[in-house]
């Protein structure tokens, strides 16, 4: 996941391969730090993939995918509402 991270953060755009055991909880994860492909066993399918993607709205730690952290959001409600 750090790897990832700092790979993505230094401005790498190239595939990033997660290789091994991974589990389900771990794909968005994987994806959220600049991960884009998985070399898993038959239990992580396209399917599993997509699904796995759609199950975190929301973070709380920041990362590669820009995605607002919940820390972020809740700055912007107060501001909107001050």
């Amino acid at each position: 996941f750090s790897t990832g991270r700092i790979l993505r953060r230094s401005g790498f755009t190239g595939e990033l391969r997660a290789v091994g055991t991974v589990l389900r909880d771990q794909l968005a994860f994987l994806h959220r730090v600049g991960f884009n492909s998985v070399d898993a066993d038959d239990r992580v399918t396209p399917t599993t993939w997509a699904q796995a993607l759609d199950e975190m709205s929301h973070a709380y730690q920041p990362s590669a995918d820009g995605l607002s952290t919940i820390f972020d959001l809740r700055a912007a409600r107060q501001r909107a509402t001050a």
